[in-house]
Parts: structure tokens; sequence; C-alpha cells
């Protein structure tokens, strides 16, 4: 019988050789590609093109047909792919199966297909699995209702065979549930699904208590401990690996504030001796940034500060100076640099407002004067 099988299969493979050969003999043979490209037959295009002579009439027309075909492989490949995501993503899941399926007859050698479809398939079984899992749960659930209330009808009304038959029926088919239910939960529990293997063991144990869905049960506890304390040791270690990094960005943050201290005192105290106030000042501010200032930090900004205020009376001094003698815009000089220390200084202020509006009366008689040598 197997031999028979395995030769009708070999003849059928020799058949289909035989037709696309005799296909890629015939003088049609573009027709019948144009024809099979649009079926989406790309496979069986490519079997008679794979046959066609180079001695044939318009070989040149068919080398051109089989890259154009390749290309059009790829873009339906691609299309298939798209198309058939769409589907499952609609949850139309026997559809997109269909789809790949069909897709695959006429490009039986696209791996990507053939994945999907076995994505696919996966997940059809998981679903599947999940759903039956649904409908046992709830024919557990239902009979541990129905057979405690037929429990009870059968004591009330003793006698009414019917009920008692009914009863004990479903007290039966309680047992065979309930060993469905131990299978399930022995199944979830190999996969370390604790949860969902106590569920269904208490549901079992409910229909019928029997020593093993205990003991299992007993089991599943033990296993979920055991497992709960594992995450909290990781957890625990994830924590002290994480207080461990903080300490040691904290660490690296101070080295490089102290790094960084070290180097702006050392430019504060070239700045200092250079007389570069307004860079000292800066130094200073950037220190502050960094945290308070330690003893020889305070000193070399006291130091500063004596030197600011010396700078600043000099350039006020300056100033007047220049006033006095009439030089009106090298006192502005003056004064602007002294509030360049001192920006709150009252007395530059005010010296820059009294010699800007002299140059203004001076620029007015010098343009009355012009306007009258004019005419």
């Amino acid at each position: 019988m197997k031999k028979t099988r395995l030769f009708c299969i070999i003849l059928l493979v020799v058949l289909l050789q035989g037709c696309a050969y005799m296909s890629a003999r015939s003088p049609h043979v573009l027709e019948n590609i144009d024809i099979l490209v649009a079926e989406d037959r790309y496979a069986h295009a490519q079997k008679v093109l794979f046959h066609v002579s180079e001695s044939h009439v318009d070989y040149f027309k068919v080398a051109a047909l089989i890259a154009g075909i390749d290309k059009q492989v790829i873009v339906y490949e691609q299309t298939i792919l798209e198309e058939g995501r769409a589907l499952e993503k609609s949850g139309e899941w026997y559809r997109a199966k269909q789809y790949y399926q069909t897709a695959l007859n006429n490009i039986p050698g696209s791996e990507k297909i053939n994945s999907a479809l076995q994505a696919l398939h996966f997940k059809l079984a998981v679903r599947v699995a999940e759903l039956e899992l649904g409908l046992l749960v709830l024919q557990a659930e239902w009979l541990k209702k129905t057979v405690g209330i037929q429990g009870e009808l059968a004591l009330i009304t003793p006698g009414s065979w019917l009920k008692e038959s009914r009863w004990k029926r479903d007290k039966e088919k309680s047992k065979k549930v309930a060993e469905l239910l131990a299978e399930r939960a022995q199944v979830a529990f190999e996969q370390e699904n604790f949860f969902l293997a106590e569920k269904l063991l208490s549901l079992a144990w409910q229909l019928n208590p029997m020593p093993m869905i205990d003991a299992l049960k007993q089991s599943v506890l033990e296993n979920q401990q055991l497992l709960t304390k594992q995450l909290q040791a990781i957890e625990n270690e994830k924590r002290q690996s994480q207080a461990e990094n903080n300490r040691r960005q904290q660490q690296v943050v101070i080295e490089s504030r102290r790094k960084m201290r070290g180097i702006l005192n050392v430019s504060l105290l070239e700045a200092v001796e250079n007389h570069e106030l307004i860079k000292a000042l800066d130094y200073v501010a950037k220190l502050k940034l960094l945290g308070e200032l330690d003893e020889s930090e305070v000193a070399l900004a006291q130091d500063l500060s004596i030197l600011l205020d010396k700078q600043v009376e000099d350039n006020v001094s300056l100033g007047v100076e220049y006033y006095g003698v009439g030089q009106y815009i090298k006192a502005i000089g003056a004064w602007k640099n002294a509030l360049a220390l001192a920006p709150d200084n009252e007395q530059a202020l005010e010296h820059i407002g009294r010699a800007e509006r002299i140059l203004e009366k001076l620029q007015r008689l010098r343009d009355s004067k012009k306007e009258a040598s004019q005419q």
C-alpha cells in the first residue's frame, strides 16, 4: 500500500514536470506565461520558463520575463504578508490562514510566508487551548452548582428515581471533569503558571476531593511560595545593585565636583593676582554653585571684594578727573568700567547721566552752528 502511494506521488511529480516541459516547448509559451502571472501562479510560470530552450525565437523576451517575475514575486510576497497581518489583526485568523496557504501554492519557496503561517498555526493552537480551557472551567462551575442543588433535592424528596439518577450521572461527570482539570493543572504547573494551576486544582477538588488533587494542590502552593521567595530575592538583589550604582554615581559626582573646585580655585587665584576682577567674580559664582565656600575660598572672596571696591573707587575717581577737563567720553568709559564691577554703584550711574546730558547739549550746539553757517 505504501509503495503504491509512493509510486503515485512520484508519477504525479513527473507529470507536473512533464507539463511544465511541454508548456515550455509550446509556440505560445509567452501567452501562457502571461496567463500564469495574471493568476499569481508564479511558481508554475518559473518552472515553465526554466525549461525554455535558449534557441527559442523569443528567448530574449523569456530572459526579461524571468527577471520581471522575480521582482513580481517579491512584491506579491510583501503584499501577502501585509494583508495577512491585517486579517490577523482584525481577528480573521482562518481567512489569514487560507490566504497564506494559497500564497504558498503560488510561491512554495517563500520562507517569510511559511514563517507567518507557522506563527499563525501556533497562535491558533494557543487560542483554541484557551477557549477549550474556558469551556471546561464553565462546565466545572455549572456542575459544582448543579450537583449541590441536585443533592439537596435528593435529600428533601427521597424516593425520586429520576432526581437521584440525574444526581449520580452529574456526579460521575463531575469526576471526569475534575480529572481533566487536574490534567490541565499539571500542564500549567510544569509551565510554572502556578496561579492557574492553583485555580484549576481548587475547582477540581471542589468537584471531586481526591487525595491526588489535594497533594498536587499542596505541591503547587509550595512551588508558588518558593517562586515568591525567589522573586523577592531577585528584587532585593536589584535594589541592592541599584543602591550600589547610586552610591557610585554619587561618588563620581563628588569627585568631579572636587576636581572642578580645585580648578576654579587655581583660576580664581590667578585672576585675583592679575587683577582680572570680572573673571574672578565669575569663578566665585561658580564655586558657590558647587556648595559652600571653604575658609581659603572665603578669604580669597574677601580679598576680591576689597580689590573690587578699590577698583570701582579708582574708576569713579578717574572718570571725575576726565570730566573735570572736559573729556566726557573718556569719563563715561571709566564710569562704565566701574559699573561692570559694581552694577549698582549710584555715583557712577549719576555721573554717566550728567555727562551724557552735557554731550547732548554740545551736540545740539554743534548742529545749530552748522545750520547757521549753511544759511
